[in-house]
């Protein structure tokens, strides 16, 4: 691609745009510079999804301009996808524009296997349908990628293939994510829809937050003063209002108190608080499926499931993208009916299902009151204007017709509506997919508070981390359960993972070896004495010491660089900029290995130790005097 000489690609001048009576922009500027990853971020319904969609041309601005080099090629992955459901994979991928073994290459990178090239779209789940869409994108290579929620249905592994993708790639990016560290790790700059306009920040997610919240302090300080004046001018006035010797000082200082632009300080959503409604307890069992299959055609999912759950459990369904989470959490609901085997629903379950397309269902000629009003008529119109507030609708907010939210306003509308009713029981499909950092705090607090039980689905690591008190990963159409929280499952299937290598390694070396190995040499290995285990401890303790050398010669080194990065002459010199950050980068890449190899060093000087110390004189080699 053309790198146009480092000037603007795209230039947002003065856009103005409105639905309705609702202003999404108003005289909003904006660059968008060449080579760069621009990350834009903003509540839900602040005009995020409509600003690429002007970019796009598929809404026009009501005032200003976007304009853009002739021949310009953007690309666009929008959060909703129109596709030819009879295509299959491969077909869909390439459509005959590009060359087979480069979209196989993309595919591959996305999860796809040999087997899945052939399978039509018609028989994959959402997420993977929006891989499809996403390989078509990046495989036709436009100069700008517009990305719109691309990680929604991305499994850690793929993630990782893509964000290593962006990084190689030539093209400017334009991207849309709630996933704060898929942000940090990406962008170079960040765009923020604020109150109609677009503020511009240099740097990654986490610079842009440090910034953000220094501007707040600022802004929370120049509050406080001028709260401070305005009392003094006002006691002077209120003091001597009545003297007609103060009259024209009086009238000055009321003059004074007009002129005043008041300093707004800026509501922090994350001191909302949602408590559910206490619903009626279940018994002890929830859930009990036992023997269950499901099939979709010729695609077996489940030929015998044993699955349980039980009263106030959180449990994450996990896995990859097409196991089979949505498929067990839609039979527990009892929305889609089992082939064969037992559903056993426990006493006084109640139950609600959030599906990933709830906000589908809403009416769009509804408002966001007259949403909730559908579910509970007989509630009181304070109560419910008190409910939309903790979902973040604030004022003439709760007014807006459901047809112009964005889709993470949608999501939740569709939220409030299922928990105006209590339910002791929640099954819950990616509730965070299109929700803001906000909004996900506000949802997970009152998930924390709730009394009842939980089965969800969610690839957000941080709102797993959060509320799960139980894992089970779906693998192979089996349930396998890991009895406690997000941490403790990841860190049981890198032990497992671990033992899978050191067989495999094992039994590797055996086939390799067995038949040149003489009969003496297929004996039990001695025992180490005394002797080789003090000088196995001595080249262990020497090798933690140069690590942690090491570990404090690349910390000291991001220190450095962090303060250069901060500079603000080096902010006008992008390239130069981009160049130490990767480094920067590349640095705590590495101090993170060095930590994982010094604390399994540490491990073994530990274990070497009390070997050592637990030897008896006996045990070691007899010396005799020459």
């Amino acid at each position: 691609m053309t790198p146009y000489n480092g000037k603007a690609m795209i230039q947002i001048n003065a856009i103005s745009k409105a639905f309705g009576l609702q202003a999404v922009f108003a005289q909003a500027t904006a660059y968008l510079q060449a080579r760069t990853r621009v990350g834009l971020v903003g509540p839900n319904g602040s005009g995020k999804t409509t600003l690429l969609r002007l970019i796009n041309g598929e809404e026009t601005p009501d005032g200003g301009s976007i304009r853009m080099p002739a021949g310009l090629r953007v690309g666009y992955l929008p959060q909703e996808l129109a596709q030819d459901a009879e295509l299959c994979v491969l077909e869909a991928a390439h459509r005959g524009q590009y060359a087979e073994h480069e979209a196989k290459r993309i595919l591959t990178g996305l999860g796809f296997s040999e087997g899945d090239y052939q399978r039509p779209l018609l028989s994959l789940s959402g997420g993977y349908r929006m891989r499809v869409a996403l390989a078509h994108l990046l495989l036709a290579a436009p100069d700008v990628l517009m990305l719109d929620e691309p990680t929604n249905h991305l499994d850690a592994e793929t993630q990782a293939w893509f964000e290593q993708f962006l990084l190689r790639s030539r093209a400017t990016v334009l991207v849309v994510s709630h996933d704060t560290a898929f942000l940090n790790r990406v962008v170079t700059h960040v765009w923020e829809i604020h109150r109609q306009t677009i503020r511009t920040y240099t740097g990654n997610y986490e610079r842009y937050v440090a910034t953000r919240r220094a501007q707040e302090v600022q802004l929370e300080a120049a509050a406080e003063a001028q709260e401070r004046e305005t009392a003094r001018v006002q006691r002077f006035v209120d003091r001597f209002r009545a003297k007609a010797t103060k009259a024209r000082q009086v009238q000055s200082r009321l003059k004074q108190l007009e002129r005043v632009q008041r300093v707004e300080r800026e509501r922090d959503p994350k001191r909302i608080r949602f408590h559910f409604p206490e619903p009626p307890p279940s018994g002890r069992l929830v859930f009990d499926l036992r023997g269950v299959g499901k099939s979709y055609g010729p695609n077996t999912v489940y030929r015998a499931l044993d699955f349980r759950v039980e009263r106030r459990q959180r449990v994450a369904l996990l896995g990859e993208n097409g196991a089979g989470k949505s498929t067990l959490l839609k039979m527990l609901a009892g929305v889609l009916p089992i082939d064969h085997g037992e559903r056993q629903v426990g006493y006084g379950v109640t139950l609600h299902y959030f599906a990933q397309h709830q906000a589908d269902v809403l009416n769009p000629a509804r408002t966001v009151l007259e949403a909730l009003q559908e579910v509970a008529p007989h509630a009181d119109l304070p109560w419910l204007r008190a409910v939309a507030g903790t979902f973040l609708f604030h004022g003439d907010a709760q007014f807006k017709p459901i047809s112009v939210l964005s889709g993470g306003e949608r999501s939740r509308v569709a939220l409030a509506r299922m928990l105006l009713n209590p339910a002791n029981t929640l099954l819950l499909d990616e509730p965070t997919n299109h929700l803001d950092p906000p909004s996900v705090d506000v949802l997970t607090d009152a998930l924390l508070d709730f009394p009842g039980t939980i089965v969800f689905i969610s690839h957000d690591p941080v709102f797993l981390t959060r509320v799960a008190t139980r894992a089970v990963e779906i693998e192979d159409g089996r349930a396998l359960d890991y009895p406690g929280d997000y941490e403790y499952y990841l860190w049981k299937r890198a032990q497992e993972l671990t033992a899978e290598t050191h067989d495999e390694a094992v039994d590797a070396r055996q086939n390799g070896h067995q038949s040149a190995r003489s009969p003496a040499s297929s004996r039990e290995p001695q025992e180490p004495g005394r002797r080789e285990l003090v000088k196995s401890l001595g080249r262990e303790e020497r090798r933690v010491a140069d690590l942690e050398g090491a570990i404090a010669e690349l910390e000291e080194r991001i220190r450095t660089r962090d303060q250069e990065l901060e500079r603000e002459e080096l902010y006008q010199d992008h390239e130069r900029w981009h160049a130490f950050y990767l480094e920067r980068q590349q640095w705590e890449k590495d101090l993170e290995r060095r930590m994982e190899e010094w604390a399994r060093h540490t491990e073994v000087v530990v274990e070497l130790r009390q070997q050592v110390s637990a030897m008896t004189p006996t045990d070691a080699p007899q010396h005799h005097p020459s």
